[in-house]
Order: C-alpha cells, then structure tokens, then sequence
C-alpha cells in the first residue's frame, strides 16, 4: 500500500479539522448541558478531549498499516536465501524479550508523610513567583518569608528523589534484563558467524551487512508495532469516553410543569415558600450545613432584603431558587408547587439574577450585555439602553472600539525566534495582538447589570434576584443602581441579598435576618429594630458609620 508523502500531507490536516471539529461540537454540547453538582464532581465530568479523537484514529491507522508492513517485511526476510525461516526467528527474540519485560509506569509512594508535604509546599511556593502573584508578593514585601519558606521546605526534604517521573521509572533495580537484552541482540551476528563458518560460500561481507540491516528493521518495526497496538485499548476507551459524555447524567432532574402556569395571576410576581430547608454543598469540608431548618414564605410582589454576615446562608438561598442545587432536606416551593416539578427552562426565564460571582464572557462588550436577552443580541439600541440602565454607557464610550471591544480575547498569535532588535516591528504587533484591556472591578459590574436590565426586556422576568452585585462599587453607584432595580418592580418579586442595606430596608416588604446557616429574624424594618436583635445590631454599626462620618465633615466646616 503506497501513499505520497505529499498528499499525506495535505490530506491530513484537513482529516483532522473535520474529525477535531466534529468532537468539539459534540462535547460543546455535552458541557453545557451539565447542571451545577454534576458539573462540580470529578467522578461524573467528562475527562474527554476532542484532540483524543483525532490521535485515536490516527493511532489506529499507523497500528494496522505498520502490522501490514510488518508482515510484508517477515514475508520478504523469510524467503531469502542469505535469512530463511530461522534468522527470522532468531531476529525477532531481542524485540519479543523487550515486550515480555515490559514494565508498568506506576510509582509506589516511598517517601514519608511528611517528605511528600514539604515536596508539595516546594512546588507551592516556587508557583508564588508566577506573575498572577506578583502584585501581592511586593505589596505584602513577603519575598522574604517565601525564600525562607523555601529553604526549610528543601531541608525536611533533604536527599529524597525529587526527580520527574520518567526519569525515576528509567532506573534500573537489577541489571539481568539488560544483560539478557544485549544477549538476545547478539544472536543474529552468532546466527552470521555460525552460517559463515558452515557454508563459507554462501555468505560475504555484502551479504552480512544486509542481514544485519534485515535484523535492525525487524527489530524497531516489530518495537514500534508493540508500542502501537499497548496504545489501541487506550484509543478505543479514549473513543468510548467521548461518547460517553453525551449521557452523563444530571444530579438535578428537570420537572413537566411548565411556568408560568396558566392558574396563576400573571401580573403580580413569584410566590416563593421554603419549608424545613437544610441545605449542605456536595463536596464541602465545613461541618456546618449551609442552611439549617429554614422556613419562611414571600407573596408575589414582595420586595425581600435578606441581611446577615458573611457565610450566614445568604447566598445559598438565591442558588435554591434557581435550581442552580436542590436542597438535602425540606422543600421550596413556586407558586405553591415544589419547585423540582417545574420545567427548568421555563422557570429560569422568568426569573434574573445578578451576583458579584456573574463574570464576564471573552465577547464583544455589546455581547456580554446583549446576552441578557439573546434573541435580540444585535440590537445596538436596546444593548445601547440596557447600558445606559445599568450604569455602563460611559465605559462603553471610552473605547476606541466602543461595544465592539473585546477585553480578553482568544490568544492565537504566536512568534518564534523573533529578535528584539530585528524584529522589532514584527514583535509590536504580535504584543497588539496578544494585549488585553483592563477594567476596574467596578466597571465589570456595571456590565454584568446592564446585561441584567437587558434581560428585563424579555418582559417575563418574574423574580429578580440580587446578591451583592455592587461590592466594587463606590456608595453613589451602589444607590444609583438599586435604585434603578427597584423601580423595575412592577410584576416582580424582588430579593435582595447585601451587606450595605440602609437605603433599602425603608422599602422592603419583609426583612430576613440569617445566622449560621439559621433565620434569626423575620419582620420589617419597624418590627425588627423594636426587638433590639441581630438585624438592630447590625443596622446600628452601619448608620454609625455613616453618622460619625456627617460629625466630622460638619465639625470641619466648623
């Protein structure tokens, strides 16, 4: 079977774009369907790549057509009159005593506990020198201790083999294999000598060199075929597995009822009741569940300020009511349905979320805020409007490429050899190319609100819910903007989750108080600082705050 070097060549890229494309729009599919538990547990995510896919097949196709050539080969040797049967056999014992003696790269543990952790914080410690931590190594002027850190980590460490793995897994414990191997390749130059010595006529110099050339090709073509075919099982699991990736199952499973339902009022929001709920996330090492027996009921149209410290449960609550986990114990309930009945889909469009966890896409800025509502994701006048709402039309303005920009694109230049003096032009715009724009934390948030407001537009949005979404923002921008949300109200029911809660505890329906995973309180405003609790504890330092701060600027003036 013969094939051009040159059509292999061209044929061969385009074999593997189609292959590679194909796999990616398959296991493109199979990750985004995957709900947040599943997404989060090793032991059901998908390890599949869709380069695998293409050194499968390629794999497999070097294995069958280098045993082809390996039988054309023992063919030919075998039948000529300076080889026959014999030499073939005798050429082929080096090759077959390697694949018996085969070892297996699995490296047992051999240093103790405490030599594994301080080659563990070597590896740690050396990482803090990569430029992601730069910033805080000056800052914190701890250059210093991480040297010294360093040092004594290497010292508990002492003379244990801190080498790679291959290099360790090369070394030979006993040297018989070796000597045996030597053996075996030095049969074929007995099996010359001997031949030679029998029938002198037969053989020459010419004739010698040309079984040695058979036993050398036989020897690596036969290595190689070995090593092909240890990889076959492998590329077929590599296979198995990318298909497999189609049909992992979710953790959450999807209810029948479609939302919003036709029973209910349309016009007045969600109604929203948790009974008994304890809620632990998969995987946590705290010993406190998230949420402990909560239970309290929202009307549809409330708004709802949700208060406490950090790690009180706050957050979880809002990830309860998107399905983003369902809960261990207790029920939430929709409507006054629970909620795992309701067709995800349609639940989560008619609810909107904004949390200080939303990031930003490797988009264009008008598609990070136009995906909000993405049916209308070209729309430059409403993206347009949505920035103006969430505060973002000036930073859209500042660019030289407006909503066009995109922050961190996708980096695919690449130079090689590239002088700084020769090449300097060539090495200006390669840096261009690979140049990423900064914003501030602030200006991040004010994107991912527009892309909320965005999402208004849809016109079914039933619950808003926001989760420290201004942490970044200065006090002015924080009001400005839930301001702005409030006033979307109409048809909604309203959460929000904040530590800085003055300007919205006025307006606010009811107010939960959380407390280690508890609701210390539930009332209003007027109800809850009557009792002198919690939430009167923590309203009180933040209006000092504020109240110290008009003392000083007035006894300034003065």
């Amino acid at each position: 079977m013969y094939h051009s070097p040159k059509s292999r060549e061209y044929a061969s890229p385009i074999l593997e774009n189609c292959i590679r494309l194909h796999f990616e729009d398959h296991l493109l599919q199979a990750k985004l369907r995957l709900d947040m538990p599943t997404a989060a547990d090793s032991s059901s995510r998908s390890q599949a790549h869709a380069y695998d896919a293409w050194n499968s097949f390629n794999g497999l196709c070097e294995a069958f057509m280098r045993l082809f050539g390996l039988i054309s080969q023992l063919a030919f040797i075998s039948q000529q009159k300076s080889a026959g049967t014999l030499f073939t056999l005798v050429a082929l014992v080096r090759p077959v005593m390697t694949l018996v003696n085969e070892r297996t790269l699995w490296l047992k543990p051999h240093v103790a506990y405490s030599e594994n952790a301080a080659y563990l914080r070597l590896q740690s410690l050396q990482s803090m020198s990569q430029s992601q931590f730069r910033g805080d190594v000056i800052a914190g002027d701890i250059a210093g201790w991480i040297t010294t850190e360093y040092h004594r980590a290497r010292d508990v460490l002492g003379n244990v083999a801190a080498q790679s793995v291959w290099s360790l897994y090369s070394i030979e414990h006993s040297p018989i294999n070796q000597i045996l191997a030597e053996w075996a390749g030095s049969l074929p130059t007995m099996y010359w000598a001997l031949s030679a010595m029998l029938a002198p006529a037969r053989f020459s110099m010419t004739s010698i060199a040309i079984l040695q050339q058979y036993s050398t090709s036989l020897n690596y073509s036969l290595q190689m075929l070995f090593w092909d075919f240890s990889q076959i099982g492998r590329s077929f699991t590599d296979i198995k597995i990318l298909y497999e990736a189609a049909s992992v199952k979710n953790q959450i499973v999807d209810g029948d009822v479609a939302y919003p339902r036709a029973d209910v009022e349309p016009s007045k929001g969600m109604e929203i009741e948790l009974r008994n709920v304890s809620f632990a996330y998969p995987g946590e090492k705290s010993k406190e569940a998230a949420l402990r027996d909560v239970s309290f009921r929202i009307p549809a149209g409330s708004l709802v300020v949700v208060v406490g410290a950090n790690g009180s449960g706050k957050s979880t609550i809002i990830k309860l009511l998107t399905r983003m986990y369902d809960t261990q114990e207790g029920e939430v309930l929709i409507d006054g349905l629970p909620i795992q009945q309701y067709c995800m889909a349609g639940l989560r469009r008619a609810q909107a979320t904004l949390t200080q966890e939303h990031k930003l896409y490797p988009l264009t800025l008008a598609e990070n805020i136009g995906l909000g509502y993405a049916e209308h994701v070209q729309d430059t006048e409403m993206i347009m409007a949505a920035a103006r709402d969430g505060g973002a039309a000036g930073l859209l303005d500042k660019f030289k490429d407006g909503a066009q920009t995109t922050l961190e694109p996708i980096t695919t230049a690449f130079g090689y050899q590239l002088d700084d003096d020769k090449h300097k032009t060539l090495k200006d715009v390669l840096t261009k190319l690979e140049k990423t724009t900064e914003v501030s934390g602030g200006e991040k948030q004010r994107l991912v609100a527009s892309r909320t407001f965005m999402r208004f537009r849809t016109q079914q949005i039933k619950l808003l819910s926001v989760d420290e979404p201004s942490s970044a923002l200065d006090p002015r921008g924080e009001f400005e903007l839930f301001e702005r949300l409030r006033q979307t109200g109409e048809g909604k029911t309203m959460i929000f989750v904040t530590h800085r809660f003055g300007h919205l505890t006025k307006y606010a329906d009811i107010i939960i108080c959380m407390k280690e995973g508890k609701i210390s309180e539930l009332g209003t405003h007027k109800d809850l600082m009557g009792r002198d609790g919690e939430y009167a504890s923590l309203y009180n330092v933040q209006a000092q705050a504020f109240t110290e701060s008009e003392v000083a600027v007035a006894a300034g003036k003065e």
